[in-house]
C-alpha cells in the first residue's frame, strides 16, 4: 500500500538530531514527486531517451527494514548526528519493521565492556534474529573473554562476528569461533513461490522482505516478456534476481566477484523446493572480476541482467561496443541505487543502439533521499 496522501508524515523524536532520515519534514505524497521528478531530471541531463512514465512502486511510507546497520559509542546505539561524528542515541526508529523494532529493543540492554564499534541486526523471513558484531581484534577476545554477553546474546540470536563472520561456539567453558554458516536471512520469489536465500547476516541484502517482493515481481515480469531467454548476470550476489529470472529463462550464467555469496546462491539452488528443482539446471555460477574484464561473448546471450556496486558497469560494457547492433543482447535490465552511475552506463548503452522502454522506483527508504531503479532497456 502506498501512502500517497500529500499530509501523510512520519513522526520521529530524532528528527532534529539523527542524520538517517533527510526528507521527515515533507509529506509521503511530495516525497514520491520529489523523487520521480529527480530521476526523471538526471536522466535529461545524460541525454536519455526515457519513457512517458515513470512507474513508481512503494510499500509504505515507513516501518520497511529487516536489516539495521548502527555503531557503537560510549555506550549510545544509533546512527550519526546531523553534521557531527557524534552518534545519536536512538531507542526507536520509523524505518524498522515491528519486529526488528522489538528485536533493537531488546538488544539495547546490553552493557558493552568497550566504547566503539558497528553492528547489524537482522530478522529473518521465519522469524529468526541475527547480529553482526564487527568490533576491533581487541574487542572481540575481551568479549570472548568476558562470556556472559555472548552466553545472553546467543540465547535471542544467531550471531557472527568480524569481517570473516566468525561464529561463536560455546565449549563448554570457553567461546570458540568456527567457520561462517549460512542461514536463510532473506527471500526471493520465483512467480509466486518464495525461496529462501542463504546468506550470512553479514552479507548484502535488499534491506526490506516487504519491499523486495516489488522488486522480484518487476525482474520476472521483464524476464518473461523473452521467454527462453539466455542471460547473463553481472553481481549476482546471493542470487535476488537470479532466482526470479531462472522462472522463464532457458539459462542463466551468474556473475559475481565475492565468493561467499556464491556460496550461498550455490545453497539456495541446492536447496530448492523440488516442485523447482528443474530451475537448477538452467544456472550457471562464474566468479571473477567483471568491472575489469569480461571473458565472456556478449553474442551468445539474448538479454543481460545487472545490478552493480555504486561504482556502475565500468568493463563490463566493453565486450558490446566490438560487436555489431545485430550481435548485442536483445535487452538489458539494470538495477541501481545509484542513479548517478546508471545515468551514465545508460548513456553508453543508448550510444550501442539500446533504448531505455521502461523504468521504475522501488522506495525501498522512504524518508530519505535515497531510492532503487530497475530499469529495461531494448535493441533498437
Amino acid at each position: 500500500m502506498i501512502a500517497t496522501d500529500p499530509q501523510t508524515l512520519i513522526p520521529c523524536p530524532y528528527e532534529k538530531t539523527c542524520s538517517g532520515c533527510q526528507l521527515l519534514d515533507i509529506p509521503y505524497g511530495y516525497q514520491i514527486k520529489k523523487k520521480t521528478s529527480e530521476l526523471s531530471q538526471l536522466l535529461k541531463e545524460h541525454g536519455i531517451h526515457t519513457p512517458s512514465q515513470i512507474d513508481f512502486m512503494s510499500a509504505g511510507a515507513a516501518y520497511l527494514r529487516d536489516r539495521l546497520d548502527f555503531s557503537l559509542q560510549e555506550g549510545r546505539l544509533g546512527l550519526y548526528g546531523k553534521n557531527s561524528r557524534e552518534i545519536v542515541d536512538i531507542e526507536v526508529c520509523a524505518q524498522l519493521s515491528p519486529e526488528l523494532q522489538k528485536w533493537y529493543t531488546e538488544f539495547r540492554k546490553i552493557k558493552w565492556p568497550f566504547t566503539k564499534g558497528s553492528i547489524r541486526l537482522r530478522v529473518g523471513p521465519d522469524g529468526k534474529r541475527g547480529a553482526w558484531l564487527d568490533f576491533a581484534n581487541i574487542d572481540i577476545k575481551a568479549l570472548l573473554d568476558e562470556q556472559l554477553i555472548l552466553k545472553s546474546l546467543l540465547e535471542h540470536a544467531f550471531v557472527e562476528i568480524g569481517q570473516r563472520r566468525k561464529v561463536p561456539v560455546w565449549t563448554g567453558n570457553e567461546f570458540k569461533l568456527k567457520d561462517p554458516e549460512l542461514n536463510t536471512w532473506f527471500t526471493t520469489w520465483i512467480q509466486e513461490v518464495p525461496v529462501p536465500l542463504y546468506c550470512h547476516i553479514a552479507s548484502f541484502t535488499q534491506p526490506s522482505l516487504k519491499a523486495n517482493t516489488l522488486i522480484a515481481d518487476k525482474i520476472s515480469t521483464w524476464v518473461g516478456q523473452f521467454p527462453d531467454a539466455r542471460i547473463i548476470e553481472f553481481g549476482s550476489g546471493i542470487g535476488n534476481l537470479t532466482i526470479p529470472a531462472l522462472a522463464t529463462a532457458k539459462t542463466v550464467l551468474a556473475c559475481e566477484i565475492d565468493a561467499l555469496s556464491l556460496e550461498g546462491l550455490e545453497k539456495t539452488v541446492l536447496m530448492l523446493p523440488s516442485n523447482l528443482k528443474d530451475h537448477a539446471a538452467k544456472l550457471t555460477i562464474y566468479r571473477g572480476d567483471f568491472q575489469k574484464k569480461i571473458l565472456q561473448d556478449f553474442s551468445q546471450f539474448d538479454g543481460v541482467l545487472a545490478n552493480p556496486p555504486r561504482s556502475g558497469l565500468m568493463g563490463f560494457l566493453n565486450p558490446l561496443e566490438s560487436l555489431q547492433p545485430q550481435q548485442r543482447p536483445p535487452f538489458f535490465i539494470y538495477m541501481s541505487c545509484f542513479p548517478e552511475s546508471m545515468a551514465k552506463d545508460m548513456q553508453r548503452l543508448q550510444s550501442y543502439g539500446y533504448e531505455l522502454t521502461e523504468i521504475a522506483i522501488v522506495d525501498q527508504f522512504p524518508q530519505t533521499n535515497h531510492y532503487e531503479v530497475l530499469s529495461l532497456l531494448q535493441r533498437k
